[in-house]
């Protein structure tokens, strides 16, 4: 057989896998498939559905063009759904064509995963959904992820409220520790998710007029409106009143600075001590407040990378790789250094999934960032390649 268009063969195996091949074409790709013993195992693997699968989330997991699909998706968005169907073909056959010039190498086993193939400790795990709760009369209650049981708790817990004469509400402790997360409807109906290693204080109820909450770590809220009674949210030295409004807040203790992302309604920030005046956010920007000078700028950010790890994902835009593995370092549960700290300042941009494999997130960021990984124990190395 002459030397074969690597893209005729992609467009044939894709039209074999959608159904919509003919006879002839048929006996076009049969010729090519017999003509070497590479072609065969190609298009064998390219059928390989759990292979095609695998695969593909790998390659999709660190986006170097994600800036130009975020705009193309921003054009796209309000398209029909035909416009959809067509861009997951094109992608297909997209990875297929790279299937037919990058695969035609011969493998042992195609079902083997690339876990397999790394010194990477599989006891270190992606988080889970648990939290500890420590009420307001001092009684610890394990959370989990059996929603049927966290609400039974919860419920003995306001069953009897402590009865005080102070007007000062006595607050209940919600904390989740690293490897944790944790989803909590608050007495008005708000809600709001946990990320790892993060700590809410609220009361049972919102006895005066005002709700308020205190916050260490990472929360996205989702405000229930009550323009009576606003919702105050204390974090690191800043204040943030709310009416009925979907946020997220980004603020440990151990970090200089605090980022309060508006993804929808609005809110005003100001220092929690002194007389500044308020700060306005509206929907799509990013309040970065200093906690050494008390200062606070606004940027125009993308809400759904700064979201992304409540969807599944960990989406990384212009940090540098200290920032990444102290994100990963919480929700994997584990420890880091740099044999070189110049490493720590290289910037990266890219994704990683949130539930993925650990070995799957140091894949995907060696691959990506000329990096190499090594594990002692819970303590992940990081050097260069």
């Amino acid at each position: 057989m002459k030397t074969t268009d690597p893209q005729k063969i992609s467009q044939l195996i894709f039209r074999r896998i959608v159904g919509t091949i003919t006879a002839e074409e048929t006996a076009y790709m049969e010729e090519w498939r017999k003509a070497s013993p590479a072609n065969e195992e190609t298009y064998q693997r390219l059928l390989n559905t759990a292979f095609l699968e695998r695969e593909y989330r790998r390659m999709k997991a660190v986006d170097i063009n994600r800036p130009l699909a975020d705009m193309q998706a921003r054009i796209h968005r309000n398209q029909s759904s035909i416009w959809i169907k067509a861009g997951v073909a094109a992608a297909m056959l997209g990875f297929i064509i790279w299937g037919i010039t990058y695969l035609r190498t011969p493998v042992s086993n195609p079902d083997t995963t690339q876990t397999e193939k790394l010194p990477y400790a599989s006891h270190i795990q992606a988080g889970e959904t648990k939290a500890v709760l420590t009420t307001s009369n001092g009684t610890q209650i394990s959370l989990g992820a059996d929603s049927k049981k966290n609400k039974e708790a919860l419920q003995r817990t306001q069953q009897q409220p402590e009865k005080t004469t102070s007007t000062e509400a006595k607050l209940n402790c919600l904390v989740t520790p690293r490897g944790g997360e944790f989803r909590i409807t608050l007495e008005d109906g708000t809600q709001v998710w946990l990320n790892a290693e993060s700590q809410l204080s609220y009361p049972d109820t919102f006895r005066t007029n005002e709700r308020r909450v205190i916050l260490k770590g990472e929360a996205y809220f989702q405000v229930a409106k009550n323009e009576e009674k606003p919702f105050y949210v204390e974090s690191g030295g800043q204040l943030i009143r709310v009416y009925g409004t979907e946020f997220n807040i980004h603020s440990y203790p151990e970090e200089p600075e605090i980022y309060t992302t508006l993804v929808s309604g609005s809110v005003a920030l100001q220092p929690s001590r002194g007389n500044s005046g308020e700060l306005f956010l509206t929907p799509g920007h990013q309040a970065v407040f200093v906690k050494s000078d008390s200062s606070a700028y606004v940027r125009t950010v993308n809400t759904d990378v700064v979201t992304s790890w409540r969807k599944g994902m960990f989406v990384f835009e212009e940090q540098n790789l200290g920032q990444i593995m102290c994100t990963l370092s919480r929700w994997y549960d584990f420890e880091y250094e740099f044999t070189d700290n110049v490493l720590s300042e290289t910037v990266f941009m890219g994704s990683v999934p949130r539930y993925g494999d650990f070995n799957e997130v140091l894949q995907i960021l060696e691959k990506s960032g000329g990096l190499k990984f090594r594990i002692n124990n819970r303590t992940v190395i990081v050097s260069a390649r």
